[in-house]
């Protein structure tokens, strides 16, 4: 499965299983290489709203905002970020670099990633992890 979000490929992001193929692809524009993360804290049971920005073959985490502090979340910013309370949510601002950020999924949750328009139900595949990667140019 191959999604798109414009038209000038930057790089391609791949969520596949920890020991699987791909299950889907997503082409990356350049001119908006943002996407999120959202789903619902399994603790708190409040929303967690991530970005990320796709740079080549890295995938660089740049906010993250949640209304409820809860296991797993930040509560001081990395070295060279912020951190603050915003429109009632903390809001953490950073540049975290990841070759593969593993997440474990689960529908309760109601993991979506999000390219500009676009949205793909994480849960799809099932309850499980997911690994995310990025690769320049063009998916396969």
């Amino acid at each position: 499965m191959t999604l798109l979000s414009g038209n000038v490929l930057a790089a391609c992001v791949i969520l596949a299983p920890t020991d699987g193929p791909p299950l889907a692809q997503v082409s990356v524009d350049d001119r908006d290489p943002l996407f999120r993360v959202t789903y619902m804290h399994s603790v708190t049971r409040t929303p967690v709203d991530e970005v990320y920005r796709v740079e080549r073959n890295r995938i660089i985490e740049t906010e993250i905002r949640f209304v409820q502090h809860g296991p797993g979340l930040p509560t001081a910013p990395d070295e060279g970020g912020a951190f603050e309370r915003r429109d009632g949510a903390f809001v953490v601002q950073g540049s975290r670099a990841f070759d593969i950020i593993v997440m474990r999924v689960h529908r309760d949750q109601q993991p979506t990633l999000r390219f500009g328009t676009q949205s793909l139900d994480l849960a799809r595949w099932g309850n499980r992890a997911l690994a995310m990667t990025a690769h320049a140019g063009a998916c396969a």
